[in-house]
């Protein structure tokens, strides 16, 4: 309770993941991950991840949109139980390909505890034992009373980092508002290419750009959020 006392009491957020390593690492954990989603219909690219996972992993992972499969993932959007996992939660046969991506960076069992914020906001502490077998799921379970609060206060700082990141004022080029500009007002690329003299290619390659600013996967969510942020005007 002391460890967990002095990581509520820290200011700052890099601090605090690596006391959360520290601890994590006490209980008989070698790699952890961090992730919460702003909201349902919150796209995959606006996701907070924070983890020690193999980065070869993480970067699979996210080039084949493994969270639309991933059955610890839906589990914890959709449940409040913590959930001991291993092979026999990779039912269907997509599932089970994935489990054997997985366990190839050494991810054959785990500890994923759901969390879930004020305004439905969702994610997951996710824990890997150090060793897999049957040793660890008593370890685990050992555990699980101490982990159990470990995720109440990593879901108050995750929902911190979150808000800390949305106020962080986003910078646009002018010609990035010009191309935001006139698809709020319903111009296609190739009309937006002629207004600015350029090509479709360089309107693209700025969206890309805004996009990626904003951490969107649309348009119309990069126009919404530039008017939200009074970058542009409706």
């Amino acid at each position: 309770m002391d460890e967990l006392i002095h990581l509520s009491e820290m200011e700052c957020f890099e601090d605090w993941l690596a006391s959360l390593k520290k601890l994590t690492s006490r209980l008989g954990y070698s790699n952890f991950l961090l992730g919460l989603k702003p909201g349902p219909a919150a796209a995959s690219q606006q996701v907070v991840i924070y983890s020690d996972y193999p980065d070869a992993w993480r970067a699979h992972y996210d080039a084949q949109a493994y969270d639309a499969l991933d059955p610890i993932v839906h589990h914890c959007l959709s449940s409040n139980r913590p959930l001991f996992w291993d092979r026999v939660n990779y039912r269907q046969p997509s599932e089970s390909e994935f489990f054997e991506e997985a366990a190839m960076y050494g991810l054959h069992q785990g500890l994923a505890l759901p969390l879930h914020g004020p305004r439905g906001e969702a994610g997951m502490l996710c824990l890997r034992p150090c060793e897999p077998g049957p040793q660890s799921t008593h370890a685990m379970l050992q555990s699980l009373p101490v982990v159990t609060v470990l995720r109440d206060y990593a879901t108050d700082w995750i929902l911190k980092a979150l808000a800390e990141q949305n106020e962080q004022p986003i910078h646009l080029t002018s010609r990035e508002k010009e191309v935001l500009k006139w698809s709020a007002v319903g111009k296609t690329t190739w009309e937006i290419a002629m207004i600015l003299s350029c090509t479709s290619s360089a309107v693209d390659f700025h969206f890309k750009n805004i996009r990626r600013k904003f951490q969107v996967s649309s348009r119309q969510m990069a126009v919404l959020k530039a008017i939200q942020q009074k970058l542009i005007m409706p």
